[in-house]
C-alpha cells in the first residue's frame, strides 16, 4: 500500500510542476512482482500447514469425544450396579436380621434354629447342631461382607471414572482454545496473501481487494484481540449443588424435558429456536454446520438463524464479534449467550430465557441451565435485527 502511494504522489508531483516522471524498467518491475508472488506462495503454504493442523486437531478431539462417550456408557454401567448391590445387601441384610432375631427368640415355635438345639438326642448331637447353625449365620454374614467389598469397589471404579470424565473434558478445552489460536494465526495469514495479492494484482483488481483487505485487517485484529483477552468470571452465582447435569460439561439429553423449548418473543428468534430445537437429542459434531454433518456448538447457531433468514459467521468467537453485547438482565429469548475457558471466546448457546439456553456441547445438543456454565460465562450478544 505504501508503494502504491508513493508511486501515486510523484505521478501527481510531475504532473502539477511540470517534472516528468521517469516509470521504472518493465524488468525491474517483473522481478518486483516475481519477489512478491514467491513471498505469497509461502504464505499460502502456512496457511495450508494451519488447515492442515486444524484437521488434525479435529480428529484428535473427535477421538476424544469417542473416549468420552464410553466413559459415559461406563459411568451409567456401575451406577447400574451400585444401585443392584445395594438390593443385595438390604435383602441380605434383612435376611441376617430375621435369623438373628429368631436365634435370639427363646420361643421355639418362632426359631427353627432354637428347636434344632433343643431337639437334639446328645451332646454331640447338640453341639453338632449348633455349630450348624453358626455355621449358617456365619456364611451370610461373609456374603454380606462381599457384597459390602463390591460395592465399595464399585464406588472406587465410579470415582476413577468421574475423574477421567474430568480430565477428558479439560483436554476438551485446551483443544478448544487451541483452535481459536490456529485459527487467528490462519485469519493474519490470509490478511498477509490478500496484501501481496493486492500488491501483484492487475489495476482493475485493486480497488475491490483493497476493500477486502481492509475487512480482513479488521477481523484478524479483532480476533487476535480477543484470543489474547483473558476472562474470569464470576462463579458466586453457580449452584454446585443443583447444578444443569452431570457436574462435568453441564446438561445431558437424559435431563428434564428435552422437547422443543415453548418461548415467546420475537418471529425471527422462534424461528431460529424452532429450526434448533428440530436436532435436540443428536450427538456432538466438531466442526459440523449443517443437518447431514452434524452440529457444533458455533455451527448450530449458524444454520439455526441462516434458516430463519438471518446470517451469522462460523467461529463463535466470530459471531462474538458479529453482535451486539447486551446486559444479562436485558437478554431475551433468541439471543446469543458465549463462553470462555481462559483465553479467546469458545462455545456458544442460543439464550431461551429463564436461565436456560439449546446448545450444542460434548453430551449432544440439549436444552440445559446456565448454572453450570456461569464458571465460564462471557456474556450474551444479539443478532442484528432479532429482537
Amino acid at each position: 500500500m505504501n508503494t502504491k502511494w508513493g508511486r501515486t504522489a510523484v505521478m501527481t508531483l510531475a504532473l502539477t510542476s511540470g517534472f516528468m516522471y521517469t516509470a521504472q524498467p518493465l524488468q525491474a518491475d517483473a522481478a518486483t512482482s516475481q519477489e512478491m508472488t514467491q513471498k505469497k506462495v509461502k504464505i499460502d503454504k502456512k496457511i495450508k500447514k494451519l488447515d492442515n493442523e486444524i484437521k488434525d486437531l479435529k480428529k484428535k478431539l473427535q477421538k476424544k469425544m469417542e473416549d468420552y462417550k464410553v466413559t459415559q456408557k461406563d459411568l451409567k454401567k456401575v451406577n447400574a450396579s451400585i444401585v443392584e448391590t445395594e438390593k443385595r445387601i438390604e435383602n441380605r441384610s434383612e435376611i441376617i436380621d430375621d435369623r438373628l432375631k429368631a436365634y435370639q427368640k427363646n420361643d421355639s415355635t418362632v426359631s427353627p434354629y432354637i428347636e434344632a438345639v433343643l431337639g437334639s438326642d446328645s451332646i454331640t448331637d447338640l453341639v453338632s447342631r449348633a455349630m450348624s447353625v453358626k455355621t449358617i449365620i456365619d456364611a451370610d454374614q461373609n456374603l454380606l461382607e462381599e457384597q459390602e467389598d463390591d460395592k465399595q469397589k464399585l464406588a472406587d471404579q465410579k470415582d476413577d471414572l468421574e475423574k477421567t470424565k474430568a480430565k477428558l473434558q479439560k483436554q476438551f478445552q485446551h483443544m478448544q482454545e487451541e483452535e481459536n489460536a490456529l485459527e487467528t494465526k490462519k485469519a493474519e495469514n490470509k490478511v498477509k496473501s490478500l496484501e501481496l495479492k493486492k500488491q501483484i494484482a492487475s489495476k482493475k483488481e485493486e480497488e475491490r481487494i483493497a476493500k477486502e483487505l481492509k475487512e480482513k485487517e479488521k477481523e484478524a485484529q479483532k480476533l487476535k484481540d480477543l484470543q489474547n483477552t483473558q476472562f474470569v468470571s464470576d462463579d458466586s452465582n453457580v449452584d454446585n449443588d443443583n447444578n444443569a447435569g452431570n457436574g462435568n460439561n453441564g446438561g445431558s439429553p437424559d435431563d428434564g424435558n428435552q422437547s422443543a423449548p415453548d418461548v415467546s418473543g420475537s418471529q425471527a428468534a422462534t424461528a431460529a429456536i424452532a429450526e434448533a430445537s428440530k436436532y435436540l437429542g443428536t450427538s456432538y459434531v466438531w466442526g459440523g454446520s449443517n443437518p447431514a454433518s452434524g452440529f457444533d456448538c458455533s455451527g448450530l447457531t449458524q444454520w439455526s438463524f441462516k434458516q430463519a433468514g438471518y446470517s451469522l459467521p462460523r467461529t463463535a468467537a466470530q459471531q462474538y464479534l458479529a453482535t451486539k453485547k447486551i446486559d444479562r438482565s436485558n437478554a431475551k429469548a433468541g439471543d446469543l449467550v458465549f463462553f470462555s475457558y481462559g483465553s479467546g471466546v469458545a462455545h456458544v448457546g442460543i439464550y431461551l430465557g429463564d436461565n436456560r439456553m439449546l446448545d450444542a456441547q460434548n453430551n449432544g445438543v440439549v436444552v440445559e441451565s446456565l448454572d453450570w456454565w456461569n464458571q465460564y460465562l462471557v456474556g450474551f450478544g444479539r443478532v442484528s435485527g432479532v429482537n
